[in-house]
């Protein structure tokens, strides 16, 4: 190896230091880092692009051709909750109530498609709401349940527990 300069120089304040690289060696480093600066900035460019292109999609997905045309051009990120209007609850409650299931892709087409007129939503929200609806509907039947038997055992005498003991060994 060539170095411009000794391989160990001392400073002023008495400390050797060890050249590693030639300046030749450092050279192409700097013009690969400045390789990858620009790779990097690229990247970033390519990827604000598709952002923006993934956020177009996305109001094209939930029923409208521009991402500006659904309620005021608000747009829900995806760290944001979607809440429902009133007026979104009581169509989503009635569909509910005839059918107590999450519908099928068409249907939830249809639903938000009736739902728009009355605030922002998509899909998702719309399948998401029947499936937690569904599973806030069997926790409420699983809780409701165990609880009417529970009281009806409150209400049991001890002798009355006694006698339907001994009619259920009778009857085996």
């Amino acid at each position: 190896m060539l170095y411009s300069k000794s391989v160990i120089e001392a400073s002023a304040e008495g400390v050797l230091c060890v050249k590693v690289m030639t300046d030749e060696q450092m050279e192409v480093l700097r013009s690969q880092i400045s390789a990858y600066a620009a790779i990097c900035e690229q990247l970033v460019e390519m990827h604000r692009t598709m952002i923006a292109h993934q956020d177009s999609l996305s109001g094209m997905r939930s029923g409208h051709l521009f991402p500006d045309q659904s309620s005021g051009g608000a747009k829900i990120s995806a760290k944001q909750r979607w809440t429902p209007t009133p007026a979104q609850v009581r169509i989503l409650e009635s569909i509910f109530c005839h059918g107590n299931r999450t519908p099928s892709k068409q249907r939830i087409k249809e639903i938000t498609s009736e739902l728009s007129r009355h605030g922002q939503v998509s899909e998702t929200n719309v399948y998401n709401w029947f499936q937690n609806r569904r599973a806030r509907s069997k926790r409420k039947q699983a809780f409701a349940a165990p609880s009417t038997t529970e009281s009806e055992a409150e209400e049991e005498s001890p002798g009355e527990k006694k006698a339907k003991k001994k009619m259920h060994f009778h009857d085996s």
